[in-house]
């Protein structure tokens, strides 16, 4: 698979890594083993790539990549929860002083909401026909 910056751009990359990913392959890169090391070597999030992934190449992709993925959570783990206790109170009082827009924007939508699901409970239907 070819990247470069257009395919970046369809799939919604942010503009740092965009930049960053222009400044190491201005004409684009294959993914090839060596090129995924040194982008990621150079800061670029690769993981969004198993997206392209068939399913049963993700399913092997996901299951080789397991006890990385394990070791990365419990490296990680403690900053998390430091991070996490440090947000705390910030969240608690952002949810208390939302708590009434939140509330006035789930009444405000109510009535829409309940067209939009009628709406399109036939196409909905129709398409999981067959879905087993």
């Amino acid at each position: 698979m070819r990247i470069t910056d257009s395919l970046l751009r369809e799939c919604g990359a942010c503009a740092d890594q965009r930049k960053l990913f222009r400044k190491l392959y201005p004409r684009g890169a294959n993914t090839t083993a060596a090129t995924l090391r040194r982008a990621a070597r150079a800061g670029l999030l690769i993981s969004w790539l198993e997206h392209f992934l068939p399913v049963p190449a993700r399913k092997a992709y996901q299951e080789a990549i397991a006890p990385a993925q394990k070791a990365f959570l419990e490296a990680i783990a403690p900053a998390w929860k430091a991070y996490e206790e440090a947000i705390a109170p910030a969240r608690k009082a952002y949810l208390e002083a939302t708590a009434p827009a939140r509330k006035a924007y789930g009444k405000a939508i109510a009535a829409a909401w309940k067209a939009y699901s009628q709406a399109i409970a036939p196409a909905l239907a129709k398409a999981l026909r067959g879905v087993k």
